[in-house]
């Protein structure tokens, strides 16, 4: 099989690192299958054949979209240049795709939808609902009309993107999950994260301003009682068992 590429936006690596071994898990991938690139480490782009990966899964960032430009650092405008210089990319070649978090809303714009603070959602676990397209996707197959999924983002697309088909939405952010295309997919959901790794990803992030620090135990203690089974993150297995290339 021609591997998969994990790419990190985080410029945390404990945060990389897990989320990484989040992407394995869900997948059902050994680490060959799943080779790991840090865009703030390397020039990922200038080494990259688009004919000898399966697909690319992108994974999410503390970054925000909306900082404004004089206040990002030179390492978010480079990740945030790559990411949009891949998907270029991906969408000109027809690689597969699956970009979370950070990634959906670098995809949102590229296709010229910015995002919106007014979509936020704190720290936590949401329910996540199927469009009617959603239900017929491939990617979604088998999946419940409505699961919970683990969330936690200052920003939101602010609207589908031109071009783009939606998926699924919360009561909160209405642009969770969208197609572009055939196989360029985004969530803003977390689907690699299981109760377990979403602990050790609010212990990274737990004064990043996702909610209030006061109520981290709180959000703790419901996030060990709110999933039973891990739904979402069938969509990282459907999509590499979907893609997958010899």
């Amino acid at each position: 099989m021609k591997p998969f590429i994990m790419v990190s936006t985080r410029p945390e690596i404990e945060a990389a690192e897990q989320e990484y071994e989040s992407f394995l898990l869900q997948g059902g991938l050994e680490r060959d299958q799943l080779q790991h690139v840090h865009l703030e480490e390397v020039d990922f782009l200038g080494s990259f054949q688009a004919g000898d990966v399966s697909g690319v899964l992108i994974g999410g960032s503390p970054y925000d979209l909306s900082t404004a430009e004089a206040s990002k650092t030179r390492t978010q405008v480079r990740v945030e240049e790559q990411v949009r210089e891949l998907l270029a990319v991906a969408l000109r070649e027809g690689v597969p795709v699956l970009a979370t978090g950070f990634g959906l809303e670098v995809l949102a714009g590229y296709l010229g939808t910015p995002t919106s603070r007014r979509y936020a959602e704190d720290l936590g676990a949401t329910d996540i609902f199927l469009t009617a397209e959603g239900r017929a996707d491939p990617l979604l197959e088998g999946m419940p009309q409505t699961f919970t999924a683990f969330v936690g983002h200052h920003e939101g697309a602010a609207a589908v993107p031109e071009h783009a088909t939606l998926l699924a939405s919360s009561a909160d952010c209405p642009v969770h999950m969208i197609r572009v295309g055939r196989n360029v997919y985004g969530t803003q959901f977390n689907p690699e994260l299981d109760v377990e790794r979403f602990l050790q990803r609010v212990s990274i992030y737990a004064d990043a301003g996702y909610g209030d620090p006061g109520l981290i135990d709180d959000v703790l203690t419901e996030a060990r009682a709110s999933v039973d089974e891990h739904q979402a993150g069938r969509v990282i297995r459907r999509f590499v068992e979907y893609f997958a290339q010899d």
